[in-house]
């Protein structure tokens, strides 16, 4: 089924970490380390392995008291510097597309921007836009203390998560 967008809200979130890019792509995108390093994820699930541009993801979890299911697929895998999913199912009223950039720094670590964009399919979807849009912005914000926390954790030499 073909959707036309009448419109879109994106939010962003950028964080210093001080672990290399090649570490952080890995604890990112692992389904291990998905409910550790992101308060929102209770289930982060691939449909095959390895993870790459087609994988889709089942994911379960909550935005405060709101429940989240749904299908992701991965369009873009580009390991240490940019991984992009797009919502599969739901898809109505509104479809949700996330981008995940990977920056090195000259001091050995990474600049991490997560970027999650809502794409209404109808006009209905407005007012579930602006409740999910403020509620991933607090989303965000928590992953972002989670994960600078679990990659302090990590031992320096460490092997990424496998993928």
């Amino acid at each position: 089924m073909q959707f036309v967008v009448l419109r879109t809200t994106t939010i962003e979130r950028t964080t210093a970490i001080a672990s290399p890019p090649e570490m952080v792509f890995a604890v990112v995108n692992s389904p291990e380390t998905a409910a550790k390093i992101d308060p929102a994820v209770r289930m982060w699930s691939p449909d095959r392995r390895p993870i790459g541009v087609g994988t889709r993801f089942s994911i379960r979890g909550r935005l405060g008291r709101l429940p989240i299911r749904g299908t992701s697929e991965v369009v873009v895998w580009d390991p240490s510097t940019r991984s992009e999913f797009r919502s599969v199912a739901p898809s109505y009223p509104f479809r949700v597309s996330a981008q995940h950039r990977f920056d090195a720094r000259p001091d050995g670590g990474t600049d991490y921007t997560w970027t999650v964009s809502f794409h209404e399919v109808s006009v209905i979807a407005r007012p579930f836009v602006v409740v999910a849009a403020r509620r991933f912005r607090r989303a965000l914000d928590a992953q972002a203390v989670a994960l600078v926390a679990y990659l302090r954790g990590v031992q320096p030499g460490a092997p990424p998560p496998e993928l």
